[in-house]
């Protein structure tokens, strides 16, 4: 059973990492949180399915009147609870208004800076994993990380992530590759040994190109990350 696994990942990984090449350098799409230690089921859920998190923030978008679709401008303005005749007259008195002043005349709430800060919500969970040097055997001191990800996809059967491998800079490009995608296999094994099922996994070995830090050398830039992809 664990030849098939390893069969089974293995084509994902080859497949993904020419994925992974062609799209490198798409690190600022996402913002990472990393751990040294396992996490909270909590913690990694508010990353990985933060629509479960109480107080959801929602928005509306105002379009132009006259078009079916969203102009290439349009405003999106967070919503404020109003009372209900409040809104019924407001909703009259710009019925008729560009989508400018009605963008104005919305109440929105400014936020604090503190507010700003976290509105970049992290959006991919990165594990150190302490990997002996040349080697993708998952050490046991990371088995307690990884069960947090797999309690978080048992809870949630509908996601799918992503699992990446990164190095640093030592060595070579394509030795950093094919050392991250082994590293990538290694846990993507673990998960679907401890229950998850492989079709919700995808594997991909980065190496050195999505570093965290200027230092492309920095050790810590070296880790496994999760994201969700589904």
């Amino acid at each position: 059973m664990g030849h098939l696994h390893r069969r089974h990942f293995g084509r994902i990984a080859i497949a993904a990492s020419g994925i992974a090449l062609m799209l490198g350098g798409a690190a600022s799409a996402q913002t990472v949180q990393m751990f040294d230690d396992a996490p909270s089921v909590e913690q990694l859920r508010s990353i990985m399915v933060p629509e479960s998190q109480p107080g959801a923030s929602r928005s509306i978008v105002i379009q132009r009147p006259d078009t079916a679709a969203p102009a290439a401008n349009v405003q999106r303005v967070a919503t404020q609870a109003m009372p209900a005749a409040r809104a019924s007259a407001a909703t009259a008195d710009t019925a008729a208004q560009p989508v400018e002043q009605v963008a104005a005349s919305v109440p929105v709430s400014h936020p604090s800076p503190a507010t700003k800060v976290n509105a970049a919500k992290p959006t991919a969970a990165g594990f150190r994993i302490n990997f002996a040097f040349n080697s993708a055997v998952l050490p046991d001191s990371a088995h307690e990380m990884i069960d947090v990800v797999a309690q978080v996809m048992k809870e949630s059967p509908e996601i799918k992530v992503r699992v990446e491998g990164h190095t640093d800079a030592v060595g070579s490009a394509d030795y950093n590759v094919s050392l991250s995608e082994r590293r990538a296999l290694s846990v993507g094994e673990y998960l679907v040994k401890v229950g998850v099922d492989p079709s919700r996994l995808m594997l991909i070995g980065k190496g050195m190109a999505e570093p965290l830090t200027s230092n492309r050398y920095d050790p810590a830039n070296r880790r496994v990350q999760f994201v969700r992809v589904g």
